[in-house]
This record gives structure tokens, sequence and C-alpha cells, in this order.
């Protein structure tokens, strides 16, 4: 073999040599940077955020038939030694704490479902820290935010229970502009305790608002806190009709009882405008007590036939605890099959079945016998059921005695 030959060979082997050598090289640097990735990724983590918005769409899918979280069932969980203005809300489906800067991020991420604003604004709510106050009063005085949040907002501000919620919302009903966000403000307000907000009602009614806003304010003493009865009473002689008609329906509408009757005596006495007189008749039911005697006159001479209606409810309802012969009288001789006439021929539906409850709150003899030709003659649906009901559940009738 010549020297050529044996170069010939060289060069052939070499070249046969160089594919493996790159492929060795390549196999080295991919497993090593497969080292690398493995070490140097970041571990898999799930911030508090995405718990909170991502629970429950991953509860959706998780199986066929399963339901999507609740995030309004937040519960509120504060760590151990962490200050109250940095509590965390627990998520429901994955127990995760929401800490309260990640809340704030919620509240502020257009790309979350309305369902994780609400959830994100109760959690705020139940927090009840300045700062919670804080972030819930700026979402409530931002015109770019949905007027539902901002509701929202204002009913979370109402639930906490600090000073600083109170001056929020109070300064809210002067600032905004919305129509449709302060009567919200003034209806979280109004759930407040009533020593507290006492002050705030008399001079927003007073400061000149629109009447709608001021109809908005006193409706929204119905669900107070505390007895608002005396308060409300001082507007049974509002100039403003709407106003006058409001407060009685909340005087009617509030849990607690009252002692304002003869207030209420005096506006019926001199009232002409035929809703309110309805809304006083409902008013007096919710005294702890009322002259009957006069009552009875007033109702004798009613000529609205919503108001009357309202009157003999009202009249019935006393024969229970304080019966006199004349209001009895009246009632079995004349209110009672005035009532079932109109449970039969009344012009609207409501006015049919108030003549029903009128006739169910006295439940003199005469009353049931009303509702008994009611179960029979009615022709309107409500009616005929609701009287039905009622006779269904009366005692049967004592046997004759025999001779």
């Amino acid at each position: 073999m010549t020297i050529e030959t044996n170069r010939s060979l060289c060069r052939n082997t070499a070249a046969n040599a160089r594919p493996m050598v790159l492929l060795g090289t390549l196999f080295v640097v991919a497993v090593s940077l497969l080292v690398v990735v493995v070490f140097l990724r970041p571990r898999a983590t799930t911030t508090g955020l995405e718990a909170f918005s991502g629970a429950a769409s991953g509860a959706a899918t998780a199986g066929a038939g399963a339901q999507p979280a609740n995030p309004l069932a937040i519960q509120l969980s504060a760590s151990a030694g962490r200050p109250a203005a940095i509590g965390a809300a627990a998520h429901p489906i994955t127990g995760a704490e929401v800490p309260f800067k990640d809340l704030i991020t919620a509240l502020k991420d257009d790309s979350l479902p309305i369902s994780e604003h609400k959830a994100a604004i109760q959690a705020l709510a139940e927090l009840g820290s300045p700062e919670a106050v804080g972030a819930l009063a700026e979402l409530l005085n931002d015109p770019l935010r949905p007027v539902g949040l901002r509701s929202e907002a204002a009913t979370g501000l109402g639930d906490i229970i600090r000073s600083e919620a109170m001056q929020a919302l109070a300064q809210a009903t002067m600032t905004i502009g919305d129509e449709d966000v302060v009567p919200q403000v003034l209806s979280a307000i109004g759930r407040r305790d009533f020593s507290e907000t006492q002050a705030f009602f008399r001079q927003y009614l007073g400061s000149g608002v629109a009447s709608d806003l001021r109809v908005a304010a006193v409706e929204s003493l119905a669900q107070a806190n505390g007895n608002p009865i005396a308060f409300l009473a001082g507007y049974i002689s509002d100039p403003d009709a709407s106003v006058r008609a409001s407060a009685a329906w909340a005087m009617s509408a509030t849990e607690a009882t009252g002692n304002a009757s003869p207030q209420l005596i005096a506006s019926l006495q001199a009232e002409q405008d035929p809703e309110v007189r309805w809304r006083l008749y409902q008013a007096l039911a919710n005294q702890e007590s009322f002259d009957t005697n006069i009552a009875l006159a007033l109702v004798q001479h009613e000529t609205d036939s919503a108001a009357r209606i309202a009157g003999i409810d009202l009249l019935g309802s006393s024969l229970r605890d304080n019966s006199t012969p004349a209001v009895r009288k009246f009632f079995d001789q004349t209110a009672a099959p005035a009532l079932k006439n109109t449970a039969l021929t009344g012009e609207s539906n409501s006015e049919r079945i108030a003549a029903v409850m009128a006739l169910v709150h006295a439940s003199t003899p005469a009353a049931m016998s009303a509702l008994q030709d009611l179960a029979q003659q009615a022709t309107d649906p409500r009616v005929q059921q609701s009287a039905a009901k009622i006779v269904a559940n009366l005692p049967p009738p004592m046997p004759k005695p025999s001779h």
C-alpha cells in the first residue's frame, strides 16, 4: 500500500467520524440546557389573586355537573400576628388566602368577571380596616366604573362599623352626581344604626336636594337599625306629598313600633292626598295603640278605595286585641261585605288581594264567612287560592247540641 493510499484512507475515516463527534457534542449541550432549565425554572406557585379569580373557573371544569364556586361566599381570615390592614380572604374552594393588595388588584382588573369584583368588595367589607374603607370609597366615587360595582361598594361601606365608612358615605351623597348611585348610598346609610345616622338625615333632608332623593332618604330608614319612627313622624306633614307618603310607608315598614298615633291621626284628619292617606292608615297599624273610635269615624268617611281598604284592615286587626262594639258592628255589617265585593270585582289585582288580606287579619266570623264565599265564587285565581287556603285551615264547626 502506498503512502498516497494511506492518506486517502485517513481522510475517509476522519470524514466519517465528524458526524459522530457532532452528534455527541449536541447531546451534551442538550443535556446541559435541560439541567439549567430544570434548576433555574421558577417553582410553580399560585398567587392570592390567581386563587381568587381562578378557582371558580377551575371548579366549573373539575367534572361533569360540577358547579362553579360562588365567589360571594368568601370568608375572611386574618393571619396570626398580621396587622388588621393586611388581612386576607380565604377562597371557599382552594382555601388560599388572598392578601389585601390582591383584593385591590382584583377590583381594578377589568378582565375579571363582575362576580369576582363583587367578591373582592365583600371581602374588603368583611375586612373592615381603614385601608378597606379607603379602597371601597375610591371605587364608589369613580365615575368611570360601572354603576353596579359602585352600588356594591356603597353596600360594603354600609356594612363596615367604622366612623370612616359613615363619613365616606355621607361625603358621597354630596359629591356624586349620578342619580343611579346616590339612592344606593342613601340605602347603605339607612341600614346603619339610627343613633349614628339621625344627624345626617336631618341635615340631608333639609339641604334642598331633589324630591326623589329626599324620598329615597326617607324610605331608606325603613331598614334602620334602631327606632326611627319619631323622626319619620316629623315628615308626614312635609310640603312634598311624595315625602309625606314615603315617611308614612317607612313608619309602617320598620321593625320597630312607635307611639306616634296622635300625630298620624291628626295628619289623617287634614290630609287630602289619597296615597298619603293610604300610607297613614298603614303607619297607624304599626303603633303601640290608637283611638279606635276616631279611626272608625275616619274610615267611615273615606272615599278613596285603597285608603278605605287600609283603614278597614287597621280596624279589623284591632278587633283581635281591643274589640269595641262599634268597631265590631261596623266590620260585620258593613266592612266584611264591602271587602268581599272588592275581592270579587275590584279593578286591580292588588286591590282585590288587599281586600282578602284585610278579611284574614280580622278573622271574625263574618270575615271567615266572606272568605268561604270567595273560595267558591272568586274568578281571580289568586283571590280564590288565597281564600281557599285560609278556609282549608279553619277548625271544623262545633256540632249542634242534641235535644
